[in-house]
């Protein structure tokens, strides 16, 4: 391979880390006035860097002097290490290194952590040893718009300022949005100050919150099973030891588990990735999260948050420099969850945004093997929402007028409701007043009759194939929900599903996933012959989700034209693949062509169980299970009713309405 050839390969690969390096070292041979080593010219230079980028840095050095290597001669450069450690009995001395590749290397580079690693004679011999600076704000912007397109925000980049390279690496990954990055880099400055856990103060317990539901009860039983296990009732073995709390962002995961430490009156130990990275390199890291699990079972009975539980990784998706490093985090959790008698006492509380982005062995039986999702309130909640953070204003107004009006808002916007309209009083001098809230209320757009309509056949597209094909799925809707009114982001409608235990991982059972994706463009092309962008658009679109499932059937999971493991499962992976080559992208087109039309198909043989999902949608904007599942069955009924009466006439079963509409789609 050419020198020039390599060199549009490791540029194409656009790694986060390798380019924060690349950079930081270029900057560094400008500031010491050595830049010319890079042009080709005889030099010898040494790099102060931090220990846990210390490898990343060797091998970006490498990369470099081989990209400026000249062409048709034999390697003129090499690039040492020193990590502090005095070399293996039988191995050569640092100095002698020195001493044996002066002769035959014109270029040198030594990267090292102190500067009492550099041995004496390349201190001597050195054009320079330089201190490479931290990752400012300018490289930052810049890294962003090379891997992701685009620069978010100065004040959205300014947290992650001196963080270590290998986290900006991880986090700043192809096929991304620069929010998603970003989602990943908050909390880094902040992480790096000490915790201490909470001991119960003032504020709500599980009885004071709304909307929680299924994480509520299951919040109570553990303040039971807690208190018999203080007072010797019960063994540590009884206990739910873990749990994992999904859900959009603000739905409150932080605040129940704060609620929950309240009712069970014990400790809350909050902690995090990006707390533990803040340490140090690898090594400080993994101590820190010993730590946090020893002085958790020091002050146990209590609870353990693991705040954005997907920031770990998984390491089937994990792929380049950085797969050893995130094995070993992995591999660390793993040790500290392990066991009922290792860590009795502690109940590990894990939220996250991505379940799905969660490495499988950390859900297994004996760890986080619960998952609830905390879902957006409904009315109901959120008039309790509202009247909790009221607390004794306005005790006479109608809150469930105000409430219809924050349909689709988190619990985190209503308190910000809530607070918005008390900051509104105080500056006027007086008590609150009803109008102090209207005028707090987020900007909402009303959608047209039309648009709500495609909305609801959208998400009663989702709701009723997701029914009909939940066994091979693997996955039952739970509720879908369609909104009247929108905020900024313009958002209309979901539909939540559980995810069923034990499924089978089959061809099958991702196709039906990836069926009941498209549902939603399904209904809208069955109803008005053609769908909106509703179904894409951003990281986690139905459409996204989809593509990412059938590109990992064909490069991961040997499901596909081959059997070969081409990629983890990680987006930016396949999605590297998907832009590169024709072949998997035409495969990938044809799975998402043949589940739209799989899709199409089951909704128009069941179209009259979809209309009555509609038109619920439309009047009341929610259906449950339940209720999808008797408009289905009753319709199933009545079609077999309708069968059992054209057999038995001869002249209607010859009728072409026998046909169901849309039995020309393969299913």
């Amino acid at each position: 391979m050419s020198p020039r050839s390599e060199n549009r390969g490791a540029a194409g690969s656009r790694d986060a880390g390798m380019i924060l390096a690349k950079a930081l070292i270029t900057r560094a041979l400008r500031r010491g006035g050595v830049y010319h080593i890079l042009l080709r010219q005889p030099g010898i230079v040494g790099f102060i860097v931090p220990t846990d980028d210390a490898e990343l840095y060797v091998t970006a050095a490498q990369s470099m002097l081989k990209r400026h290597q000249a062409p048709f001669y034999s390697a003129d450069f090499d690039v040492l290490h020193w990590t502090g450690e005095p070399p293996k009995s039988g191995f050569r001395s640092h100095d002698e290194v020195v001493k044996a590749l002066l002769p035959k290397t014109e270029r040198l580079f030594a990267i090292a952590s102190q500067q009492s690693d550099i041995p004496d004679i390349f201190r001597i011999i050195a054009d320079a040893i330089i201190e490479v600076e931290a990752v400012d704000l300018h490289v930052l912007r810049g890294v962003f718009r090379i891997v992701l397109g685009r620069a978010p925000a100065d004040h959205d980049l300014a947290p992650a300022i001196g963080a270590p390279l290998h986290a900006l690496g991880a986090a700043i990954k192809r096929g991304r949005s620069p929010e998603a990055a970003l989602r990943r880099l908050r909390g880094l400055t902040a992480a790096a100050a000490p915790s201490a856990p909470e001991k119960p103060q003032v504020g709500p317990s599980l009885a004071d919150l709304h909307g929680f539901g299924e994480a509520a009860e299951w919040g109570h039983s553990l303040a039971v099973d807690l208190a018999h296990y203080k007072a010797g009732k019960i063994p540590w073995a009884d206990v739910d030891r873990g749990i994992v709390l999904s859900g959009p962002p603000g739905v409150g995961k932080t605040v129940l588990a704060q609620a929950l430490a309240r009712t069970c009156n014990v400790s809350l130990h909050s902690h995090s990735l990006a707390r533990w990275q803040a340490k140090g390199h690898l090594g400080d890291l993994l101590k820190a999260m010993r730590k946090a699990f020893d002085d958790a079972k020091k002050d146990a009975p209590c609870i353990l948050l693991l705040d954005e539980l997907d920031s770990f990784g998984d390491r089937d998706g994990s792929n380049g420099w950085n797969e050893q490093y995130i094995r070993e985090v992995i591999n660390g959790l793993l040790e500290c969850l392990d066991g009922v008698a290792s860590r009795e006492g502690v109940v590990v509380v894990g939220t996250t945004n991505w379940p799905d982005k969660i490495d499988g062995a950390i859900l297994r039986p004996g760890r986080l093997d619960r998952h609830v999702r905390i879902p957006l309130p409904d009315a109901a909640a959120r008039v309790g929402i509202l009247r909790h953070h009221l607390g004794d204003a306005l005790p006479d107004t109608a809150l469930p007028d105000i409430a219809i009006r924050l349909e689709g808002a988190t619990g985190a916007a209503i308190e910000q409701l809530a607070r918005d309209a008390r900051r509104i009083a105080r500056r006027a001098h007086r008590p609150l007043l009803v109008d102090d809230l209207l005028a707090s209320l987020p900007e909402r757009v009303r959608l047209s009759d039309d648009m709500h309509r495609r909305v609801c056949f959208h998400e009663a597209g989702h709701a009723l194939v997701g029914y009909l094909l939940r066994e091979a799925s693997g996955s039952r809707p739970t509720a879908a929900q369609a909104l009247r009114e929108v905020g900024a982001d313009g958002s209309g409608g979901h539909t939540s599903f559980d995810h069923l235990l034990g499924s089978e991982r089959t061809k099958e059972h991702y196709l039906a996933q990836i069926t009941v994706l498209l549902a939603g463009i399904a209904a809208e092309q069955v109803a008005f012959g053609e769908h909106g962008a509703g179904g894409g658009g951003e990281e986690r679109s139905d459409l996204h989700v989809a593509t990412m499932l059938a590109a990992s059937m064909e490069l991961s999971y040997g499901l596909g034209r081959s059997l070969a493991y081409l990629s983890g499962r990680r987006d930016e992976s396949l999605m590297a693949w998907l832009r590169g080559d024709a072949q998997v992208r035409r495969c990938v087109e044809a799975h998402l062509d043949a589940c739209l039309q799989r899709a199409r198909s089951i909704l128009e043989e069941h179209r009259a169980a979809l209309d009555t999902i509609v038109d619920m949608l439309v009047d009341r904007g929610r259906v449950v299970f339940g209720e999808i599942a008797e408009a289905v069955e009753s319709r199933l009924v009545e079609a077999k009713r309708s069968n059992c009466s054209i057999d038995g006439n001869p002249s209607l079963a010859s009728s072409p309405e026998r046909t169901p509409a849309g039995s020309e789609f393969p299913k």
